[in-house]
C-alpha cells in the first residue's frame, strides 16, 4: 500500500510505502520516472513543489494500476495567520 499526499511542511508532493515489500524495481523506476527523489530519512519518494493534483491522480492511478493498492489524500493548505493591527 501507498500513500500519496502533499506535505506542506516539506513543500512536496510524498508518495510512502507502507513497508519495503512495496518497494520493486517496476515501482521505484515508476515512481523516480514521475521526477520523485527517495529520501531515507522519512523512508519516503518526495517531488517538491505546490500542490498538484493531476500529479497526484497520476502516479496513484499508475501504483494502481501496478497492483498497490494507494491512499490518496488532499494536503492540508497553510492557514491563514491571524494578524491584530
Amino acid at each position: 500500500m501507498y500513500l500519496v499526499t502533499h506535505d506542506t511542511r516539506l513543500g512536496a508532493l510524498v508518495v510512502a510505502p507502507e513497508n519495503a515489500a512495496d518497494l520493486n524495481e517496476q515501482t521505484t523506476a515508476l515512481i523516480e520516472s514521475a521526477g520523485f527523489t527517495w529520501r531515507s530519512d522519512i523512508e519516503a519518494f518526495t517531488r517538491p513543489g505546490q500542490q498538484d493534483h493531476q500529479k497526484t491522480a497520476w502516479i496513484t492511478l499508475r501504483l494502481g494500476q501496478l497492483g498497490h493498492d494507494v491512499l490518496a489524500a488532499p494536503g492540508r493548505q497553510r492557514e491563514p495567520t491571524n494578524q491584530t493591527t
